[in-house]
């Protein structure tokens, strides 16, 4: 997991809107990590005048991706849940017509509906 910080110069007030129509965030500036002030920030910032830093760490988790398998299982275990609980007499008849009407998206496939 790589980490980064933003730090921004922004409206300080959130019930106001800052004046003459600025954008909220007037600044920003992207640090590895969140000390000190970057100067670029330090010299645009006067204590008092309604604007703030801010820091916002930001991350970037790789994707994690079912395996077609994983799905498969789930999709049919959430199908096996739902028709025991909606129709108990009856499950076992609705669960193996949903089978054989949607056959690839209960093996797992990224196909939605047909």
């Amino acid at each position: 997991m790589i980490a980064k910080w933003r730090c921004q110069l922004a409206w300080g007030n959130p019930y106001t809107a800052p004046p003459s129509g600025m954008p909220r965030i007037r600044m920003a500036v992207l640090c590895d990590r969140p000390h000190p002030i970057p100067d670029e920030i330090l010299q645009a910032w006067i204590p008092g005048d309604g604007w703030a830093v801010h820091w916002v760490m930001i991350e970037q988790r790789p994707i994690r991706r079912w395996s077609q398998e994983a799905r498969a299982r789930v999709r049919q275990g959430n199908l096996r849940k739902r028709m025991q609980k909606n129709f108990p007499l009856f499950a076992e008849d609705f669960i193996a017509a949903e089978l054989a009407a949607r056959p690839s998206y209960y093996e797992g496939s990224h196909d939605i509906r047909p």
